[in-house]
């Protein structure tokens, strides 16, 4: 606000062609002329009123200017998705679908978040607001962004806002999330704000999260797919039957063989959890032990050793009578065998 100082002085400046004499100069003091003093006087405070209000109304204008975000319009895509992202396949969400065709219809409602890239002009890097962002360049308009500079931990924060409003995210994409979050050094704090948490259980609940997500391997995470309906319990059990976070040979195997099926094909998300679930739960069959036995005249006679059963294949054409003679002799083999058992157990 200016003071009265301030504006005296620019009350002179509009009169600066008035010789200053010439106003020293006395008047005979009359009633007309007291009005007008008095007249005068009041109009000097009215102006006085008027230019502290259009100073005040200036201030205002400025500092909301200054507050404010300008929306704009961006080639969708000129923007990349946030560092981490925390949805797993936005496409094949089936909901997804009919979200594009609403933005399509009606229009982009509500602007993304972005952040310039430094290293690359007049590229960004989207905070929050990636179905949109998606959506927009499916359907190959621009879409509307406010622009914010952003550090990394600022961009993680901003997700937040959006995480704590949104209420499919599921509970396999907050592990994952949470544990890349993790994974990056970033604190349990951070990492709970950043998944929209503020409650008193949002440090057990980020543990939970980590320990859940590094149970099940990030693919077959990402093979499965969000899968909403399927919480904690199901997910903790699946890894249950995963050693050390890692498929083995042949769990990879039968996994392979379930997503090349016609059923994991019309399956959505909870129910391709399901079928996992359902082949890892299985006894896996190991292979055979073989063992060769290498005999005189140079035969080989192998044996295949598995946790059901031992088979030996003898060569029949090479040494002939050896099979008929073996089983001849089994009974007294197998009474050797159990005395030698017994004997061993004094």
């Amino acid at each position: 606000m200016t003071n009265p100082r301030e504006r005296n002085q620019r009350m002179k400046s509009l009169f600066a062609g008035v010789n200053p004499d010439d106003l020293a100069k006395p008047a005979a003091p009359s009633v007309a002329d007291a009005d007008k003093r008095r007249v005068g006087s009041a109009a000097v405070k009215s102006m006085d009123r008027a230019f502290v209000s259009i100073e005040e109304e200036n201030r205002r204008l400025h500092d909301q200017l200054l507050s404010s975000e300008v929306i704009v319009e961006l080639d969708p895509e000129r923007v990349i998705p946030s560092f981490v992202n925390d949805r797993l396949d936005i496409e094949g969400d089936r909901s997804f679908q009919a979200f594009v065709e609403g933005i399509k219809e009606a229009g982009q409602k509500l602007p993304i978040l972005v952040r310039p890239l430094p290293d690359k002009p007049g590229h960004y890097q989207a905070a929050y607001g990636h179905r949109r962002l998606r959506a927009c360049q499916i359907l190959k308009r621009p879409v509307k962004a406010i622009v914010r500079a952003l550090s990394d931990e600022e961009l993680v924060k901003s997700q937040g806002i959006e995480n704590s409003e949104r209420l499919n995210l599921s509970f396999i994409e907050q592990a994952l999330f949470a544990l890349a979050l993790k994974a990056r050094g970033y604190s349990r704090e951070l990492i709970s704000e950043a998944l929209g948490r503020k409650d008193g259980q949002k440090m057990a609940y980020i543990s939970i999260l980590t320990n859940a997500a590094a149970l099940v391997p990030a693919d077959l995470i990402r093979l499965i797919g969000p899968a909403s309906a399927i919480g904690r319990p199901k997910w903790e059990k699946l890894g249950s039957l995963i050693k050390d976070g890692r498929l083995s040979p042949e769990q990879s195997n039968a996994v392979e063989g379930l997503v090349r099926s016609l059923e994991w094909e019309a399956s959505d998300s909870d129910q391709r959890f399901g079928l996992v679930l359902d082949v890892l739960g299985r006894p896996v069959k190991s292979e055979p032990d073989i063992t060769e036995i290498h005999v005189a005249g140079g035969h080989v006679i192998v044996a295949r050793r598995s946790s059901a059963a031992t088979k030996f294949a003898i060569p029949d054409d090479r040494i002939p009578g050896l099979s008929a003679w073996l089983v001849q002799r089994l009974p007294e083999l197998v009474e050797e065998f159990q005395s030698t058992q017994r004997g061993g157990e004094r």
